[in-house]
């Protein structure tokens, strides 16, 4: 069964219609949460709307979208979008020279931003042809902070608001709906085009994958800006499933005790650190309790996926692995994981302690998904079967291609690049892969970060960081090979556990290490041992020989994070130059 809708104003409307969600959206303000009801959500759509078309919008217009994810987010969105615009959605935190791109190159003439702060820090990048609105829970827009006024239900803005509607039905199911920015981590970020109908065939096709109803709640703290977390907000609002939006990303576990979610979709590295935080508590405790939680959480690290129940295990559910559900609000059905590789390792964890996690993968050039593990269809360590209406096949060097109504219209403006990507039909997903008998999809690397040494031997980095990475020390990593005579790797600390394994080192052993703890012996000796433990899984040619561990965590701010946190390589390649030949000297 699919929705009766082809574009997401034509979502916005459905939803109405046929849910009467009086929660159908919440955000939590001054410590309290507050919801918003499924026809306050389009009502407040419909006079946003109206206010933008009094502001000159026209049907094709690029708007720009920059705020914190929350309904209003969603609102300005839908409202720009029936009124027959195109988002353009920014990350705050981006670098200047992203966003001055972003704006230049989109063309966009407004940029609605989430706050006054935004303003001020956008209106130095935007040339006198863009005007700037502020969004707030009461819609207010407009380019004076102190401007109180909004848009009202004067005759002017009843009759913007039928135009509204009048061009929210108009909207053709093969607009342009958004311009996604790529990360920018191999070059120049490029726009993505995406349309009405990628973005609905990908709401149809989950629906088809993840059976949710009315009863459903989900928790969002991931960013909208993201299609990712965009196109299944649009999928819960479809289909009548509650929706409350975290305020702070990093409280989000208080959120999980405080709201009790079925839904939530995550990140690889949300589960990495909260399975740290389990192992952590379980290790402070005391006794025969802790003796109990550290011996089942164990069996959960372990336990092969398929195994019978043992009666141990079904004992450990009862003292130990509820009282973990728990803490993660207690009602979770179903964990959604993308935007990068899961540790198998991790996944298995959670789903011997009864939370059921599963993987997909995607890309904003698919709007994303392309395929995924779902309900009664899952292998651990594959990222799925191809998602409803897309097909996935591997070229002769195994490069993934995909084909389907998800995949973008091309790069804005950019032809060429376009070309190079779409080929016949076919994205080139530049992801190497293999696919089993029954369709599973495992990722093995980056076809352009496939590096080869200067003794001929081809090298996948990302499996070997992924490795890295699965332990708790270890925040990032970056594997360095091309041209070199052996691997070595630069290896991110996660700074606070180094702080805290700092501490119990020194009550263990009665000393304190002088000098930079970072270049003390003991510290040298962890990292050395556990990069040992990733080198006995691998051939003897892709072993790390060296490392060298980065000075301080990597940031955004710093270059070597793109926005959606994924690591620059040539950013962190360059800013360790120093270190990367210290490792190659003899």
């Amino acid at each position: 069964m699919t929705f009766p809708f082809t574009t997401l104003s034509g979502l916005a409307l459905y939803a109405v219609t046929i849910h009467q969600n009086p929660a159908a959206l919440a955000y939590k303000r001054r410590g309290r949460w507050r919801q918003i009801s499924s026809e306050t959500f389009l009502d407040s759509v419909r006079r946003a709307g109206a206010c933008l078309i009094g502001l000159g919008l026209k049907p094709g217009d690029t708007v720009g979208l920059s705020a914190d994810s929350s309904p209003f987010w969603l609102m300005a969105d839908l409202a720009i979008l029936g009124g027959g615009g195109v988002t353009v959605p920014m990350f705050p935190n981006a670098a200047r020279a992203t966003l001055q791109h972003q704006i230049a190159d989109s063309g966009m003439r407004i940029l609605i931003v989430g706050s006054r702060e935004l303003r001020d820090l956008f209106r130095p990048l935007c040339g006198d042809d863009v005007r700037i609105l502020v969004l707030s829970p009461r819609l207010i827009t407009s380019d004076d902070p102190d401007d109180g006024g909004d848009s009202g239900e004067d005759e002017d803005s009843r009759a913007m608001g039928s135009l509204w509607n009048a061009r929210a039905r108009a909207v053709k199911p093969d607009d342009s709906a958004t311009l996604i920015y790529t990360s920018g981590s191999t070059g120049q970020p490029k726009g993505v085009e995406l349309t009405h109908a990628n973005l609905v065939s990908q709401i149809q096709a989950a629906r088809l994958r993840f059976p949710v109803h009315p009863a459903d709640s989900a928790l969002s703290f991931l960013p909208l800006t993201h299609v990712f977390e965009r196109m299944v907000s649009y999928f819960y609002l479809a289909s009548g499933v509650s929706l409350a939006f975290a305020e702070d990303p990093k409280l989000a576990g208080a959120d999980l005790r405080d709201l009790n979610p079925t839904l939530l979709t995550v990140v690889p590295r949300f589960l990495q650190k909260a399975s740290d935080l389990i192992m952590t508590n379980a290790r402070s405790q005391g006794g025969l309790a802790g003796k109990l939680a550290r011996t089942a959480l164990r069996r959960a690290a372990e336990k092969p996926e398929g195994a019978p129940a043992t009666w141990r295990d079904r004992l450990y559910d009862r003292l130990v692995y509820s009282q973990v559900r728990a803490r993660m609000g207690g009602q979770l059905r179903l964990v959604i994981c993308g935007s990068a590789p899961l540790d198998p390792r991790i996944a298995r964890f959670f789903l011997n302690i009864g939370i059921e996690v599963y993987e997909g993968y995607g890309q904003t050039e698919s709007a994303p998904v392309l395929t995924a593990n779902y309900p009664g269809h899952r292998k651990l360590g594959t990222v799925g079967q191809a998602f409803p209406g897309v097909e996935i096949r591997l070229a002769p060097d195994g490069e993934v291609l995909a084909r389907g109504p998800n995949v973008m219209r091309g790069y804005f403006g950019r032809p060429d690049a376009t070309r190079e990507t779409l080929v016949d039909g076919w994205l080139h997903t530049g992801d190497l892969g293999r696919l089993d008998e029954e369709g599973y999809l495992t990722l093995i690397g980056r076809k352009r970060e496939l590096f080869k040494t200067a003794n001929g031997k081809m090298v996948a980095p990302l499996p070997i960081e992924q490795a890295l990475m699965a332990h708790p020390l270890v925040e990032a990593a970056v594997v360095i090979a091309e041209g070199r005579p052996y691997v070595t790797a630069v290896i991110y600390p996660d700074f606070d556990k180094l702080l805290v394994w700092r501490d119990e080192l020194a009550q263990e052993t009665g000393t304190v290490v002088a000098g930079s703890f970072l270049r003390s012996q003991p510290v040298l000796d962890r990292y050395a041992s556990l990069v040992e433990e990733v080198n006995r899984h691998l051939n003897s040619w892709e072993r790390v020989q060296r490392f060298s561990l980065a000075d301080a965590p990597a940031t955004i701010e710093g270059g070597e994070l793109t926005p959606t946190l994924k690591l620059r390589r040539h950013i962190v390649e360059g800013k360790y130059a120093s270190k990367i030949e210290a490792m190659y000297a003899k």
